[in-house]
């Protein structure tokens, strides 16, 4: 039997839950926001951090900042809707 392979968009309406990249590093959360003048930027405010679909919660995403940003505990958690 042969799978049907969905489409970027498909599989975004199934997954459709969203995520913030942050760490407890130092207590309180810091948070990955968008990019300024191509440098990345972090914030202490939720409602300014990046938005990330399920398909952006990649190791290598993860990784890539860590790198970048020196936060070594870095994760995605995801955003309840209420």
């Amino acid at each position: 039997m042969e799978t049907k392979k969905l489409t970027a968009q498909e599989y975004l309406k199934l997954h459709s839950d969203k995520y913030v990249m942050l760490t407890y590093e130092f207590g309180d959360p810091i948070f990955i926001a968008p990019l300024k003048d191509l440098q990345i930027q972090v914030t202490p405010n939720k409602h300014e951090a990046e938005i990330w679909s399920e398909m952006d919660t990649t190791t290598t995403k993860l990784e890539y900042q860590i790198v970048s940003t020196g936060y070594k505990q870095l994760k995605f958690e995801k955003i309840c809707e209420s």
